[in-house]
């Protein structure tokens, strides 16, 4: 596969994040890229295995990993380690991110 479209990725939203993913299984035993905009809090959470990395696209936001607190810029990166309690609250009127993350398998989510 050499590109994944826009309309082949998957759509996903809740109240104050909407966005895409977009699913690579070969890649490093499973990737997920994920493009979000942020408008409200992301919600606190803890990873388990593999870690996550946030670059700004745009806007400001304050991040919170394993109890210390930063700003973040468009620009930054954001490492968010293996084992790690993490929360985001965007400064701007919309936070656009890039994520690189574990993969989701979403036909297995469904089954649940």
């Amino acid at each position: 596969m050499h590109k994944i479209t826009k309309a082949r990725a998957i759509h996903h939203g809740r109240p104050g994040v909407d966005g895409y993913y977009y699913q690579l299984p070969q890649i490093n035993k499973g990737t997920t890229i994920a493009y979000a905009e942020f408008t409200g809090e992301h919600g606190e959470r803890t990873i388990r295995n593999r870690e996550r990395i946030y670059y700004i696209l745009e806007g400001t936001a304050e991040f919170l990993v394993n109890g210390e607190k930063f700003l973040v810029e468009a620009g930054d990166l954001v490492p968010v380690p293996t084992n790690a309690t993490y929360n985001l609250w965007p400064k701007s009127p919309i936070l656009k991110v890039l994520l690189y993350m574990e993969y989701i398998d979403f036909d297995k989510l469904q089954q649940k």
